[in-house]
């Protein structure tokens, strides 16, 4: 012990090494406790944003990709085609049958088609949003860029037989293209799409139907395209322009193409036998309510106006509205104007007629005129896939929306975020029609 008062260095060093009291370490747990909470908070609203804003990166993406898709198609309407099969002055015969092949035009815009397709699939869209998606139907050479050159068309017991050249630079492409992703001559010849005819010689055109195609030899020495016997081609007569020889051999040739029909339209594919099935199967539809989940589809129709099943295409994930407007020319008697005046006719909140009666399809409005058609105005809406929203916004002056309702989830009105995106492509095909 000292004797001067001081402390000695063992009681200095056992002060320094005290610990918490009881009411410290409660303080600080209980502050600690704050602090976690807070941050669990502050985790769990930034987890949530970020979810929000990638489902509507996501729409956002959706609706770009199924808009240039659209876009690209609708730039080869009536590419090595007809704009209107019916009124065409190239066109050879106008064929009666089938449906399809009588209707072939550059584009048809049906009102409300994909609600009128597709009916209760629809109900999120048409019954809770009110909105009633057009559909299209495109017309045009859209799976070959090539004209391909044929030595001659016979007759083989009733049936008129196309042997193309197989050392044509078109085949040689052909073949090149198939060695890697492309498409080979049997799937672009494939049955039941409308083969256009060029006879050497002639200005006008012929149009087929293709039943089947031989293809021999690696490389082919044999590429046979064989035509449905209706509609036929029309036979050549003595005072005729056009067509081929009766019963023989057409040993001038020529060259032919490919015409496909496709459709857009918006439509469920929740339930059916598709490839895309696992990828639409509802997830938790009792919270995002994509039971009634609907895309925008791409498929191919036959000659007989039926799709073609396994040509359909999912473009557009959650697309939940599809709009057209037009620019026309107008017509004139006088077919040396190359220049005529264009009148535009853009998306409205309320259906615009003149659209309509304009780019009808020719089986339910035979006076259309999409031959007229010089542009098209497309109105692709997607929405995402849960809802993030309890509030709507009304509907802007050209009928766009803002928010899409999915009523009967999460025990009230909930609204799914919208994105709408717009473009005007031009039909460079169809852009010196004077008729």
């Amino acid at each position: 012990m000292t004797t001067d008062g001081r402390t000695s260095p063992a009681r200095a060093r056992a002060a320094g090494q005290r610990g918490f009291t009881l009411v410290e370490l409660l303080v600080a747990m209980a502050a600690g406790l704050v602090v976690s909470l807070a941050a669990f908070l502050l985790s769990k609203n930034a987890t949530r944003f970020f979810q929000n804003e990638a489902r509507a990166s996501a729409s956002h993406l959706a609706a770009t990709v199924g808009l240039n898709r659209l876009a690209a198609d609708l730039q080869r309407a009536a590419y090595l085609s007809t704009p209107n099969i019916r009124v065409d002055p190239e066109v050879c015969q106008i064929p009666a049958e089938p449906p399809g092949l009588n209707v072939l035009a550059g584009i048809a815009i049906r009102r409300q088609g994909s609600y009128i397709e597709g009916g209760a699939e629809l109900t999120q869209s048409a019954v809770a949003n009110e909105l009633y998606p057009d559909s299209i139907i495109i017309g045009g050479s859209l799976s070959s860029n090539e004209l391909f050159e044929f030595r001659s068309i016979s007759d083989a017991g009733g049936a008129l037989v196309v042997q193309l050249n197989p050392n044509s630079a078109a085949v040689q492409r052909t073949l090149q293209r198939a060695n890697g992703s492309g498409q080979g001559l049997s799937q672009i010849f494939a049955p039941n799409r409308i083969l256009r005819v060029m006879v050497r010689g002639q200005t006008q055109f012929l149009y087929g139907v293709i039943q089947g195609t031989n293809v021999q030899g690696n490389p082919p020495n044999l590429i046979a395209i064989t035509l449905k016997p209706s509609p036929g081609l029309p036979i050549l007569s003595g005072l005729g322009r056009c067509g081929v020889t009766p019963g023989g051999a057409t040993g001038d040739g020529g060259w032919v193409n490919v015409v496909n029909r496709v459709r857009y339209n918006i439509r469920s594919l929740v339930g059916k036998d598709t490839p895309y099935a696992p990828l639409v199967a509802p997830i938790a539809p009792e919270q995002t309510g994509d039971d009634g989940r609907t895309e925008l589809v791409r498929v191919e129709l036959d000659d007989a106006n039926n799709e073609i099943p396994e040509t359909l295409e999912l473009v557009a994930e959650y697309a939940v509205d599809l709009k057209f407007g037009i620019s026309v020319a107008q017509e004139s008697t006088d077919l040396s104007v190359t220049d005529p005046f264009i009148q535009r006719y853009p998306i409205l909140s309320t259906d615009n007629t003149t659209v309509y009666n304009v780019a009808s399809p020719l089986d339910q409005l035979s006076s259309a005129t999409p031959q007229r058609v010089r542009s098209v105005q497309i109105r692709l809406s997607t929405r995402t896939r849960a809802p993030d929203r309890d509030v709507g916004f009304p509907e802007r002056s050209d009928g766009r929306r803002l928010r899409f309702l999915i009523p009967g989830i999460l025990g009230g009105t909930t609204y799914a975020r919208m994105r709408t995106l717009y473009a005007d492509v031009a039909l460079p095909n169809q852009a010196y029609v004077k008729w």
